[in-house]
């Protein structure tokens, strides 16, 4: 019994030892947040928007939003200045639903690179509702460092069978590069 226990102590002295240089060697530690929602979109409309890190404002970011893009509603944000990301709930909410995420199909708008001015918007036709699928990574601190995200269709089941979602865009996003994908109900300015 007290041979066991003299194991232990010296197992664990053993994993801080090897934790403590690695965090302070200047390792990041990272955590991710694996997620897919439904959300309720609003005059069948949907704007993505992603962004490397712009001088001018001094962040990196991205943004799903739904309606008149003149006056948009947020759905999801990401900014590398903030922790975590911001849903808004009224609008969203979880979903068991398996999303596999594939930019397979879809078309690229461009890569934006940190220190570009231009991003592109991209503006799609949508379903009543959406799927999407997050896929991101934070640091120690607890702000974005990467994204990957999936918006599909969510198709409204008729006579008891429920269509197939079709992807609308695809964003792989981190403050140093940023490359959104969309699809033919789309189109890119």
């Amino acid at each position: 019994m007290r041979r066991r226990y003299g194991v232990g102590i010296a197992v664990l002295a053993l994993s801080v030892f090897i934790a403590t240089p690695l965090a302070s060697a200047g390792h990041r530690l990272e955590v991710q947040a694996r997620r897919t929602v439904s959300c309720n979109t609003a005059e069948g409309a949907l704007q993505l928007w992603a962004f490397a890190t712009n001088p001018t404002i001094g962040s990196a970011g991205v943004t799903i939003s739904t309606g008149d893009p003149n006056q948009p509603t947020s759905l999801l944000g990401v900014s590398s200045q903030q922790e975590h990301y911001g849903l808004l709930g009224s609008r969203c909410h979880s979903v068991r639903k398996h999303v596999v995420l594939s930019r397979r199909g879809l078309t690229s708008a461009g890569a934006v690179h940190a220190g570009d001015v231009r991003s592109p918007t991209v503006y799609c036709a949508a379903t009543r509702r959406v799927l999407i699928r997050l896929l991101i990574s934070y640091n120690a601190s607890g702000k974005p460092i990467s994204a990957t995200i999936e918006v599909l269709t969510q198709p409204k089941a008729r006579d008891g069978k429920t269509p197939k979602s079709k992807r609308i865009g695809y964003v792989q996003w981190s403050p140093k590069r940023s490359v959104t994908y969309y699809s033919s109900a789309c189109r890119s300015q």
